[in-house]
Order: C-alpha cells, then sequence, then structure tokens
C-alpha cells in the first residue's frame, strides 16, 4: 500500500484520526493524503456554527469567509506537524464542491480512506454515522476504516463473517493491503441463527492460515445475529475489525436493519470496510 487519504471537514481536523491515520501510514510506509472538503453547496455557517465546530474563537469584526479561511489554514498546519512529528510524509488538497462526489473521485486512485463516523458537512449535528459517513461507505471505490475515538495499538483483527462473497472480498482486500499485520491472531467471527455452519470451511481455513500465524474460527449462537455480533464486538481490545459491503437498499433496511450501521455506532475500535 501506498497512497491513504485522510478526509476531514475543512475546519473540523479530528486529532485523534490523523494520529490513527499516521499509525497506518508508519505500519505500511504509506504517505497520507489529507482531503480538507469545503462544501459549497450549503450557505456559509454563522460565526456561532463555525466556532463551535472549530472550536477556536472569533476574530471580533472579521467576515465569515474571512473567518473559514482562517480556520482551515490552522486544520491544514495542525495536520502537517501531526505527520511530520509522527515521521509521515504528507500533502493536502482543499476540495470545494459536494464533499461525497470529491471524495468518491479521489478514491478511485487511492488505497485505503480514513475517517470519522461523525463528519458532516451539514452544519448542524447528526446521528453517527452521520449521512456522509454512510454515503462514502456506499460508494468509495477504494476500502474505508472507521478511526476510533482513542486507539491503544492492534492486537487482534477480527474478521466478522456471514459466509458471503462480500465477506470474503473484505478479508481478502484487508490482507493484500495489510501483510504487515499477518503475525497477529486472527479471529473469524461468525453469528449463526441457526446454528448453521461455515459453507466451505476447510478451504477458507486453510486460506487464513496461510496468510495469518494464528487464526481463530469463534461461532456464536444467537437468535438476532446483528445484536450477536455487537455482543462479541463488546468484548474485543484493540482490535480490527473487517467487514464486507456496507449498503443495502432502503427498502430491504425497513425489515433488516443494517447491523454495520450499529457497529459504526457503538463500537469504539477501528472498523475497515470493503465492498467490490
Amino acid at each position: 500500500m501506498d497512497k491513504i487519504l485522510y478526509v476531514t471537514d475543512a475546519v473540523r481536523l479530528n486529532r485523534s484520526c490523523v494520529e490513527f491515520a499516521c499509525y497506518l501510514c508508519n505500519l505500511t510506509h504509506s504517505h497520507l493524503t489529507g482531503i480538507f472538503l469545503e462544501n459549497r453547496e450549503l450557505e456559509l455557517r454563522s460565526h456561532e456554527q463555525i466556532n463551535e465546530i472549530a472550536g477556536m474563537p472569533s476574530i471580533p469584526g472579521g467576515r465569515l469567509d474571512e473567518q473559514k479561511g482562517l480556520y482551515r489554514d490552522d486544520s491544514i498546519r495542525r495536520f502537517t506537524h501531526t505527520c511530520g512529528y509522527n515521521g509521515v510524509n504528507c500533502i493536502t488538497h482543499i476540495n470545494p464542491g459536494t464533499p461525497l462526489t470529491e471524495v468518491v473521485t479521489e478514491s478511485r486512485y487511492a488505497d485505503l480512506i480514513v475517517v470519522d463516523a461523525a463528519s458532516s458537512f451539514k452544519g448542524k449535528e447528526e446521528a453517527v454515522p452521520s449521512t456522509f459517513a454512510v454515503d462514502l461507505l456506499k460508494h468509495s471505490e477504494c476500502p474505508v476504516i472507521i478511526a476510533p475515538d482513542s486507539f491503544n495499538g492492534v492486537e487482534e483483527i477480527v474478521f466478522a463473517f456471514n459466509g458471503s462473497a462480500t465477506a470474503m472480498f473484505a478479508i481478502k482486500q484487508f490482507t493484500y493491503l495489510f501483510p504487515e499485520l499477518s503475525h497477529h491472531k486472527a479471529t473469524l467471527l461468525v453469528v449463526s441463527e441457526n446454528g448453521k455452519k461455515i459453507e466451505n470451511e476447510v478451504w477458507l481455513k486453510e486460506w487464513l492460515d496461510d496468510h495469518y500465524d494464528d487464526v481463530e474460527i469463534d461461532i456464536q449462537e444467537n437468535a438476532r445475529a446483528g445484536e450477536g455480533l455487537l455482543e462479541q464486538l463488546f468484548k474485543k481490545d484493540n482490535a480490527i475489525i473487517v467487514m464486507g459491503a456496507f449498503g443495502r437498499s432502503a427498502m430491504s433496511e425497513l425489515f433488516i436493519p443494517n447491523p454495520g450501521h450499529a457497529v459504526v455506532r457503538m463500537v469504539n475500535q477501528p472498523i475497515f470496510i470493503a465492498h467490490a
């Protein structure tokens, strides 16, 4: 892996997310591109909104566009300082326009995206994961990692597996992007609603053994797979969670809620999501 994108609102930099992105860059010997997004489709935010989002006092008498420019420049300065402190080569892009369109376009030419699940460009607080984060997970043309609020290293990789081709695709993508983690414990976590066995388990175990030194297959029975998945993930510390396709049609989610939303909202671990 060579190119990682860190995506942020130009006036709201999450320092812990940048630190996590730097960890990934040092792990994989990659460089980091900071994507500072400015949503030109929305009306300019008020001074109060900008101050609240950026966590900085306003400049008395300053025009709103000047205020936003100063906050953006300060975010870029803090980003480059953090990368330099961590020994990570970085560049920055300032992308005005529609945030999702801008990021999806850049994702075609990147290996991985790091983003905060709360990233929002609506000028108001949203539920987590935000609309932007959900849409990015559905439409990104490279894998995405949701950065945690706090990070203390990786001791285990947890593959949330439901037997689907998309789940296996995510496992492969993660493994190919992070060969440096092959010596860590790899747990295949399967939550079964009816005790059904994994299809082609022998071949799957052979593939995992070829790529990881320490492999465990953990099959849990639960009446509701989504709840069982959350219950098991809550028990994990210092783990990276790997999941398959995030998006489903709006109609299907009326009847079967996507467990990925709950995992992103409630589990404070890095979450890797990829779809074919």
